[in-house]
């Protein structure tokens, strides 16, 4: 099986792992160069030397920063100054928590104190967090991913999860992704966003939501999120040397807006990816968006496959990378030798409602059976029973809404956060503006009516305001020419159109 290919115990080097960390009782001596940071007697943090940690102490109580975190309201803080500042507030651990809310970045933190040593990330989790179970092991290890464990520890997939690799809905979707918590190894779980790790009794907690979110009027809520996205941006320029991923889409047109006072050291680029035909808009498109503003624009082209020697190294750097994803990969490094960063706008799509019209009937309550169907995962033993432990652990969702909660944290905390790390193979490090708490729960507090397809009034309000001449070329066209017709696609595109119209004008 193609899964099973992939050597979890191959030979180490400085290539593999990168940008990853593991936290254990001891250093991990195995992977030579790497950083090696005291947390305190029972917990050592092991980095990789091109991962970014950060430490700040004040007797008995610290703070320890896995990545970059940004502070749109100062926009030229460093990690070191904003580690300070969340140590000042590590009074309680609801009020350190409530701190990040409006931090942006892709970060771990780790908090310790006499009574408390806890985990947990940033707002859609794509500095991702993996742990040991305590039937597993008493003393726990968390890392940056699964593989990195079971490479330590030399753990076999277990049996459901290896018929779950083997089913059709695995093989039927190229962007598989693991349901809930679950991961290929029974000894290992995921944190998934919204909650942190208990690192003295290894139990996970959510921390939200904890209260009502509230509602904005449109007016009000984009011009928070104007703030908050623009301040992002600046701080991001300050700190690194970016580029711009660019396609035709609303959510990449919307970053480069908040951009506008960095307009002079916008760099943007579009993989083009191996069968796109030259008439694709997202490279129409975009280069005349682009062109028109004077911005340097550079196609990357990809190769409909990986050379043979970058897709073992690729494989090795985190387990069960998705093939698909290689080239786009191998052809970024070889562009830019993971010396940028890059700039997307993932995680907008969870402020979108983008799962209402996936399903039959609007309701606000769903068994794990639908919920592994709207994520292309429908009838699967493993899915359902994942969906129904992350239902029955939610509690109360006040008025956040079960499907946009889906979407968070099962799609954008899993799958996203996933391709981030394996793209970590060809960028310095990645960055969206999106993954803040503060403005995604600000988008949520907009009626969904103007969040929603197909207007998405809300967001092209972000764009009038920050740069309204992003306007001028049409976000994703019509896909006419653009794919083979099929009448499975027509059907379920006809369908998707009416069932906004319904819910749109309160019909259903």
């Amino acid at each position: 099986m193609y899964f099973m290919e992939q050597d979890l115990q191959g030979s180490f080097n400085s290539d593999r792992f990168i940008n990853q960390f593991i936290l254990g009782p001891v250093f991990v001596d195995a992977l030579t160069g790497w950083q090696q940071v005291n947390i305190d007697k029972s917990f050592k943090l092991t980095a990789h030397p091109e991962l970014n940690v950060e430490q700040v102490s004040d007797g008995n109580k610290s703070i320890t920063i896995i990545g970059y975190i940004l502070d749109p309201a100062h926009p030229e803080a460093t990690d070191i100054d904003v580690a300070g500042i969340l140590l000042s507030k590590f009074t309680s651990l609801d009020r350190l928590i409530r701190a990040t809310n409006q931090l942006g970045g892709r970060w771990a933190i780790i908090a310790k104190n006499d009574e408390q040593a806890i985990l947990f990330n940033d707002a859609l989790g794509l500095r991702q967090v993996f742990f040991t179970t305590p039937d597993y092991c008493k003393d726990v290890w968390a890392a940056s991913q699964p593989g990195l464990i079971a490479w330590l520890f030399n753990l076999k997939v277990d049996d459901e999860a290896m018929n779950f690799l083997d089913s059709y809905v695995i093989r039927k979707y190229r962007e598989y992704r693991w349901p809930g918590n679950a991961t290929a190894f029974g000894e290992i779980k995921h944190l998934l966003p919204n909650r942190y790790l208990d690192l003295n009794a290894i139990q996970v907690h959510r921390f939200w939501p904890k209260e009502p979110i509230g509602k904005l009027d449109l007016v009000q809520g984009v011009d928070n999120a104007v703030k908050m996205l623009e301040g992002l941006m600046d701080a991001a320029y300050i700190r690194f040397d970016l580029v711009h991923g660019m396609t035709a889409g609303l959510d990449s047109r919307t970053v480069l807006a908040a951009s506008r006072k960095n307009k002079e050291n916008i760099r943007a680029i579009t993989v083009r990816q191996g069968l796109m035909p030259d008439s694709h808009y997202d490279l129409t498109v975009t280069s005349r968006l682009l062109g028109k503003h004077g911005i340097p624009h550079s196609i990357v082209n990809a190769y409909p496959y990986m050379s043979a020697a970058f897709s073992k190294a690729f494989k090795e750097n985190v387990f069960l990378a998705h093939d698909h994803y290689g080239p786009d990969a191998e052809a970024i490094l070889h562009k830019f030798s993971r010396k940028k960063v890059a700039v997307t706008g993932g995680g907008a799509e969870v402020a979108r409602s983008s799962f209402r019209f996936r399903i039959d009937g609007y309701k606000s309550g769903y068994e794990a059976e639908e919920l592994a169907k709207l994520l292309f995962m429908e009838g699967n033993a493993f899915a359902v029973q994942a969906y129904a432990q992350w239902l029955d652990e939610i509690g109360n969702l006040y008025d956040v809404h079960l499907l946009d909660l889906l979407c968070w944290e099962n799609l954008h905390g899993n799958w996203m956060a996933g391709t981030y790390m394996e793209f970590d193979f060809a960028w310095r490090d990645i960055f969206t503006p999106f993954n803040c708490r503060g403005l995604l729960v600000n988008l949520l507090s907009i009626d969904e009516k103007y969040r929603s397809a197909p207007d998405y009034k809300a967001f092209k309000e972000l764009i009038k305001i920050m740069w309204p001449e992003l306007l001028v070329e049409p976000i994703n066209p019509s896909e006419k020419n653009q794919k083979c017709f099929s009448w499975e696609g027509w059907w379920r595109s006809s369908k998707n159109r009416v069932k906004r119209y319904l819910y749109k004008h309160g019909l259903r």
